[in-house]
């Protein structure tokens, strides 16, 4: 009896133990993510912080007013990089709302295949600059879906901007719509890095990103997939994930029926 206590006192000082050590370590990793964040943020408010100043400092000079040409180019750098820093203090602001449950859904018919043709002319001209494809088959018959036309129109910016930010080499991007499960599947699929078997179960997490040391190859908060998985679930909806490193990725939507 003895040694049977003596044992069950020892498996709950050892629980004990396993239960603190991965307490600590999953404060640990929250403290980086944290801090990772943190100098993301940093990174992406600096640089076009300092290309408005510049950009101001030219303006302010006495020769501009005897060029237009170059007021104008100088000027719409400011447009650009102060649009570039609304988006980025809007995407934050969007996981705020999330994270204390504001986000109200203004619920409309959305035609999906139409939605993402429209999308797709904003992305054209970056693609055409890499030399790259985006190949569209919208087979869906039925693609019109209950939805909060910004919201979606979001979740889809998202998925087609990470297509191209992670690609490596020239971006084939193809973007496929079907009707599925007594739904609406969308998929982006791409030929770019891809993602780890480790960092697969992370990606959706709030400001996670993909480990790349002190590269800022990639600009972002980690915010983007956090994002469009929430709204895909206020959308009653789910996405998925496939990914092989240096193959590609592809993520899937699916969306209920329209009502």
């Amino acid at each position: 009896k003895l040694l049977l206590f003596f044992s069950i006192v020892l498996m709950v000082v050892i629980g004990f133990f396993t239960y603190t050590i991965l307490v600590i370590l999953k404060q640990k990793k929250l403290s980086e993510v944290k801090t990772d964040f943190v100098n993301n943020m940093t990174h992406e408010f600096k640089t076009p912080i300092s290309t408005i100043a510049l950009a101001s400092d030219v303006l302010m000079r006495d020769d501009i007013i005897q060029n237009p040409e170059r007021l104008k180019h100088y000027a719409t750098i400011i447009s650009e990089e102060n649009q570039r820093l609304k988006n980025q203090v809007e995407s934050v602001l969007q996981v705020s709302q999330i994270d204390s449950h504001k986000i109200a859904l203004n619920l409309v018919e959305i035609d999906i295949n139409l939605l993402i043709q429209r999308i797709i002319k904003n992305f054209e001209p970056r693609i055409n600059e890499l030399n790259g494809q985006l190949v569209l088959h919208l087979d869906a018959k039925k693609s019109k879906i209950d939805g909060d036309e910004v919201h979606v129109t979001n979740i889809l910016y998202n998925l087609l901007d990470n297509a191209i930010k992670y690609c490596d080499k020239t971006p084939v991007i193809l973007v496929t719509t079907a009707n599925k499960h007594r739904g609406l599947e969308i998929s982006v699929k791409d030929n770019g890095k891809g993602i780890d078997k480790s960092s697969q179960n992370m990606i959706f997490e709030k400001f996670f990103r993909v480990p790349s040391g002190n590269l800022h190859d990639v600009k972002g908060f980690g915010l983007g997939l956090f994002y469009v998985k929430n709204m895909m679930k206020l959308h009653k909806g789910k996405i998925s994930l496939q990914s092989t490193v240096g193959v590609g990725t592809m993520f899937t939507l699916w969306f209920p029926n329209k009502k």
